[in-house]
């Protein structure tokens, strides 16, 4: 077929795609209905041969176009997957591993065998090819199931597992396909071999697609942020990883192009150049249109070819295949996954939802696609050629137009589109909030414009009976959708500041995921839910805690460095932020909602200050110069980002001529440089200098004293962490070289700082610890192993005298208050009070 007449076909194939896309939007159906349809009618006017007259010329254009699964698949797959992979945060759908996973890949393993087994003794067919056709099934399009979570409001991290589910399922199910096509064309493939190869195509596949998705970032760091660039690189990078994997190394492309999507995704999530991101996501979307129309109407295009020989035995075939597809999945839904639940692995999902989650496991292109494929493969024999291309296209149809119609009114049935008491609330309250702030607008635009007071009235006219926030719902539930609004409005002003590169685009990172939390925390559970994940951003990280580790057992100091100077930075603009949602609650909320919640927002507000200020102080306390330094960066990049502002107001209104601005715009961009690396917090520890400072040592011989520097780890404690307990026998002995601790002996509490030490009476005496002992602050210690500490005092009687001298002291100590506590509780036993007689 000549080349304009193809081009012509994928013309005439755009346009008949953009209108079957305004036909769905009206009607309400599935896209993938409408696609199929559209398929399915091309492929019978050119299989036909004598088309009504207006549509002949249709007909013939389709009749001879050159279609096949390999051209399909390396054209329209990898940029689906890729799509897929790039609008999900990798880091939140770890919240969800579990179910993910376990929708993902077990299902996907379990469904195969599931149909396999159940098909092989109904239809005589062999098991590795009953099996292959399990796998290509076992592909999922979550589109319609989406579109109905999201039009009822569902809790996102519902959409999540969905859109995860669909992501690996996928790749899981290709990688599968591709061992099972080569077990049933050699025919000598064992079932361990097959394993192997699949987890050795999927891990190798995920390697790769790390490889090239770890590149891909750092020419996109070299781009510094130019749309164009950015979007040459997103749409070069599946290609050329599917290409390298599938043709050069044999393994998963699928796999490799999903990781790299997910690779990519981090970059641009990480707030560096929002802009030129945003622009990326647009064309993506298009080009995700595109593919996924194409590929769903091309391969139903050939739905009445593979149908064509469908009889009663394939009836009966289809209707086995139906139900030990759906009963697999049941059997996950209801059965693996309350398992994982009780495991604490996964959170609870209602019943209603897994019903649409069972019946809206549809198929799609991908099916079809692998369907076709294997027609084409010359050493799978014919008749399964044909066993496996006419059962996956028939279960295929069945699942978009059985499942497919019938799942928005599965949707009333079981209830899920009818809204929670909560939900309900939050409506209300929202219509209120959003009439309530257009009324003030046509006010004062009336005012502004000097239009006359009766006709803005006249135009106010339906909002005149809308009930306010505080008749139409409750405190409580006016609260929630208070804390709901204050997290978008902090999310907002996160977004705003990474976009002005204010601050960096790690931490924006970070903060943008941890307010995602806080949002849908008090969507679900209102006003503890906000609370919990919002104290929770103020906690130390995984992160952290592994850095801590790695610097204590290790000596690492450059990730404790790197997770602290994050740390620093995300409490500053907490602080700057929670300022921020004041005046939010005081303008926004309090006129809308009411006084009341108003005053309950201001006070949660005032907790999280007082908590974030908390944390900033113990780390400020510890390094005050380190938090100068970024205080003085932060504002320096909101002072680069006014000025560029105005720059631009002034170009925009012609004031700066071309030349100037450029001039200009090249000294902003000097400037900025000095920003793009993050301050790095010093952590290195001289111990010499440490151990001199501390006063016990002063008088210690140097031989000793370095033989004393050789033996000290140092030790970086935090905020409340337990050094010593009472009752330990451990012998270690501590030196306090930054920050303080609490002594606590039960019955006095002794706070001692730089240059003391604890633990020593322990280490002398050979007996367990006494007291409890606990960091008051960020600091460090220096830990000296109590073997060490005993031979230096044998062999320096000075210091030993010393050291006794402060034992005793402390035990004098605790002796007189234990005495006076004593005396008081005697005192009051020997009262008539305390004699339990009446006062």
């Amino acid at each position: 077929m000549p080349l304009a007449l193809v081009l012509t076909a994928v013309v005439v194939l755009f346009v008949l795609i953009a209108l079957v896309e305004a036909v769905t939007s009206r009607l309400a159906l599935p896209q993938s209905v409408a696609l199929a349809g559209l398929g399915i009618t091309l492929g019978l006017l050119a299989a036909a041969g004598n088309a009504p007259e207006p549509l002949t010329p249709l007909a013939e254009l389709f009749s001879e176009l050159p279609i096949s699964a390999d051209a399909l698949t390396l054209i329209l797959l990898p940029p689906l997957l890729f799509d897929a992979a790039f609008r999900i945060d990798a880091r939140r759908m770890l919240d969800d591993v579990a179910p993910i996973v376990l929708l993902a890949v077990v299902a996907v393993a379990f469904s195969t065998f599931a149909v396999g087994f159940a098909l092989a003794p109904v239809t005589g067919m062999s098991l590795s090819v009953c099996l292959l056709l399990g796998a290509i099934i076992s592909t999922t399009d979550p589109l319609a199931v989406l579109s109905i979570f999201r039009d009822v409001g569902a809790p996102a991290r519902l959409v999540r597992i969905v859109e995860g589910e669909s992501l690996f399922n996928d790749a899981a199910a290709i990688a599968l396909f591709t061992i099972l096509v080569a077990a049933v064309a050699a025919q000598n493939v064992s079932f361990t071999d097959g394993v192997i190869v699949f987890l050795m195509s999927g891990v190798g596949g995920a390697a790769v697609g790390a490889a090239t998705g770890t590149l891909a970032s750092a020419l996109i760091a070299l781009t510094r942020g130019h749309a164009a660039a950015l979007t040459s690189i997103t749409v070069a990078l599946p290609y050329l990883t599917w290409v390298l994997c599938e043709q050069q190394l044999g393994i998963s492309g699928a796999m490799a192009v999903v990781v790299s999507g997910l690779a990519t995704a981090r970059r641009a999530q990480s707030g560096r150049a929002v802009a030129s991101w945003r622009h990326v996501h647009e064309i993506w979307d298009q080009l995700a249109f595109w593919s996924n129309s194409l590929v769903f109407v091309l391969a139903a295009f050939l739905v009445p070819t593979l149908l064509s020989r469908f009889d009663p035995e394939f009836a009966l075939a289809t209707g086995v295949v139906v139900v030990a597809a759906f009963g697999a999945r049941a059997l996950i839904l209801w059965g693996f996954l309350p398992i994982l639940q009780k495991m604490a692995l996964a959170q609870s999902i209602e019943h209603r939802a897994k019903v649409l989650l069972w019946w809206g496991g549809m198929r799609g292109a991908l099916t079809l696609l692998l369907a076709l494929s294997v027609t084409e493969i010359d050493a799978v024999q014919p008749s399964d050629q044909e066993f496996i291309a006419v059962l996956a296209t028939a279960f295929t149809l069945f699942t978009i137009f059985v499942s497919g119609l019938t799942l928005r009114p599965l949707t009333g049935l079981v209830g899920l589109h009818r809204l929670s008491p909560f939900e309900q609330h939050l409506s209300a309250g929202a219509r209120a909030f959003a009439r309530q702030r257009a009324t003030e607008r046509v006010s004062s635009a009336a005012d502004q414009y000097g239009i006359e007071t009766d006709i803005a009235e006249k135009a106010l006219e339906a909002y005149s009976e809308v009930a306010t926030p505080e008749n139409a719902v409750s405190v409580t539930a006016r609260s929630h959708l208070a804390l709901v609004v204050l997290a978008q409005a902090e999310r907002a002003a996160l977004s705003r500041h990474a976009e002005n590169a204010v601050i960096s685009p790690r931490v924006a990172e970070l903060l943008n995921r941890e307010v995602q939390r806080v949002r849908e925390a008090a969507r679900v559970n209102g006003r503890r839910g906000y609370l919990a994940a919002a104290e929770r951003a103020t906690r130390y990280s995984l992160a952290f805690r592994g850095a801590l580790l790695a610097q204590r057992w290790f000596g690492a100091r450059r990730p404790l460095a790197a997770v602290v100077s994050d740390r620093f930075e995300k409490l500053i603009v907490h602080r700057l932020v929670l300022s921020e949602l004041v005046t939010f609650c005081e303008d926004r909320i309090a006129p809308v909602m009411g006084h009341r919640v108003g005053q309950v927002c201001a006070r949660i507000l005032e907790r999280r200050r007082t908590n974030v200020a908390a944390a900033l102080d113990a780390l400020t306390l510890q390094y005050p110069h380190f938090a100068r330094r970024l205080e003085q960066r932060f504002l320096e990049r909101i002072a680069l980002t006014e000025e560029h502002q105005a720059y631009q107001i002034l170009r925009e209104e012609g004031i700066l001529a071309a030349d100037v601005s450029s001039a200009l715009a090249d000294e902003l961009a000097a400037a900025n440089r000095r920003f793009t690396g993050a301050l790095t917090l010093d952590l290195s520890v001289d111990k010499r200098a440490m151990v001199a400072a501390v006063p016990l040592f002063a008088k210690v011989p140097d031989a000793a004293l370095s033989a004393l520097v050789r033996s000290l780890r140092t030790r970086f404690v935090v905020p409340g962490e337990r050094i010593i307990r009472r009752g330990d026998t451990d012998d270690e002995v501590y030196f306090i070289a930054s920050g303080a601790v609490e002594v606590d002996t039960g019955s006095l509490k002794v706070t001692l700082g730089r240059g003391s030490c604890v633990g020593e009476i322990s280490a002398v005496l050979g007996v367990p610890r006494s007291a409890d002992v606990t960091m008051l602050g960020f600091g460090e210690l220096l830990v000296l192993p109590g073997r060490v500490f005993r031979a230096l005092l044998n062999t320096n009687e000075e210091l030993r005298r010393e050291i006794v001298a402060v034992a005793r002291q402390r035990r004098a100590e605790t002796d007189r208050v234990s005495e006076k506590t004593e005396n008081l509780q005697l005192a009051l036993n020997q009262s008539p009070v305390g004699a339990g007689q009446a006062v």
